[in-house]
C-alpha cells in the first residue's frame, strides 16, 4: 500500500510568503504511538509512586499499632498478675472459711498457697523462665494472654460457686440458730431442775421434764426461738401453757402463765414475750415451767440457755 502525505502550509500576512512542512503517515503514526507510550509509562510510574507511598504511610501505621498493642499487652498481662494474686488470696480466705464454718477439714489449709508461680512475661512479649527466655511473637503473647484471661475466668467462677455454697451454708445456719432456743424464758431463781425430783405436793420422786424459775407474778416470758404458736389454752397440771414449734426438731413448753399474749396459730420471734408468769394449775407459787423438746424427747432446759 502506498504512503499517503500530508502537507502543512504556514501562510504569514507579513511577508506574503508561504511555508510548507510534509508529514508522512509514517512519521505521524509512530508519533501517536509514541506519545501513548511515553503516556502509559508515565501513568505506571505515577501509580507505583502513589502505591509507594500509600504502603509506607500503612506500614508506618501498622508500627505504631504494633507499638500500642505491645504496651497493651503489657498492661494487660500486669493487670492479669494483679489479679492473679488476688484470686490466690481469695482462695485462702475462702479456704479459711469453709474450716471456720466446718464444712471442710483444718488440714486443707496446708495445700494453700502450694505450686510455683506463673511464668512472667516481659514487655518485649517473652516469657521469663527460670534460667532460660523463650521470644514469643505478638500472636503468640496474644494467645498466652487471653489462655490466662480464661484460666482466671475459670478459677473466678469456681471461687465463686464456692463461695455461694458457703452463703447458702451460712444463711441454713442463721435460720437454724433463730429457730434454736437459746434464751432465758424469764428471769429469776432456778428452783426445781430437769431430772428425778420428789414432787412438792404428793412427796413422791418422779421425773420432772423441765426447769422451773421462780419470779414474781406477771413477768413477762418470752420465746426463746422463733416459730408458731401451737397451744395456748390451759392445760391441766401445767396450768395455762404455751406451746411453741421452732422447727429443726425443737418445740418449747411455757406452763402455770397467768395470762397469754399470743393464740395458736401466731408466728412469734426469738424475744418476743408471748405471756406473763403466774400459778395457774398445779402449782405452790409462781414460777415458769419452761421445757425444751428436741425430736418428740424432752431434754434439759439449761443446755439452751445461753445468755
Amino acid at each position: 500500500m502506498k504512503e499517503k502525505n500530508y502537507s502543512i502550509i504556514i501562510v504569514s500576512d507579513a511577508t506574503s510568503t508561504n511555508k510548507e512542512f510534509v508529514l508522512s503517515s509514517r512519521l505521524i503514526r509512530n508519533s501517536i504511538l509514541a506519545f501513548l507510550a511515553l503516556m502509559l509509562i508515565s501513568g505506571f510510574m505515577i501509580f507505583d509512586y502513589l502505591t509507594i507511598s500509600f504502603d509506607k504511610e500503612k506500614m508506618k501505621t501498622l508500627e505504631t499499632d504494633n507499638v500500642k498493642k505491645e504496651k497493651t499487652i503489657a498492661e494487660l498481662d500486669s493487670q492479669v498478675k494483679i489479679i492473679n494474686e488476688s484470686l490466690a488470696r481469695m482462695e485462702t480466705y475462702k479456704q479459711r472459711i469453709l474450716v471456720a464454718v466446718g464444712l471442710t477439714s483444718p488440714h486443707a489449709l496446708k495445700e494453700v498457697g502450694s505450686g510455683g508461680g506463673e511464668p512472667i512475661r516481659n514487655v518485649t512479649g517473652s516469657i521469663e523462665l527460670p534460667g532460660k527466655s523463650v521470644n514469643l511473637t505478638r500472636e503468640q503473647a496474644g494467645e498466652k494472654l487471653i489462655d490466662k484471661v480464661k484460666g482466671i475466668s475459670k478459677d473466678a467462677k469456681k471461687i465463686e460457686k464456692s463461695l455461694k455454697f458457703v452463703q447458702d451454708h451460712i444463711d441454713e445456719q442463721k435460720i437454724r440458730l433463730a429457730h434454736t432456743p437459746s434464751r432465758w424464758p424469764t428471769r429469776g431463781y432456778l428452783t426445781d431442775s430437769f431430772g428425778m425430783r420428789k414432787n412438792p405436793l404428793t412427796g413422791q420422786t418422779q421425773f420432772h421434764g423441765g426447769q422451773d424459775i421462780s419470779t414474781q407474778i406477771g413477768n413477762p416470758v418470752i420465746a426463746t426461738a422463733d416459730g408458731y404458736v401451737l397451744i395456748a389454752e390451759y392445760k391441766g397440771v401445767l396450768g395455762n401453757l404455751i406451746h411453741i414449734e421452732h422447727g429443726f426438731g425443737y418445740q418449747t413448753r411455757y406452763g402455770h402463765l397467768v395470762s397469754f399474749k399470743v393464740k395458736e396459730g401466731d408466728r412469734v420471734k426469738r424475744g418476743q414475750v408471748v405471756g406473763y408468769v403466774g400459778s395457774t394449775g398445779r402449782s405452790t407459787a409462781p414460777h415458769l415451767h419452761y421445757e425444751v423438746i428436741y425430736q418428740g424427747k424432752r431434754i434439759n432446759p439449761l443446755n439452751f440457755i445461753l445468755d
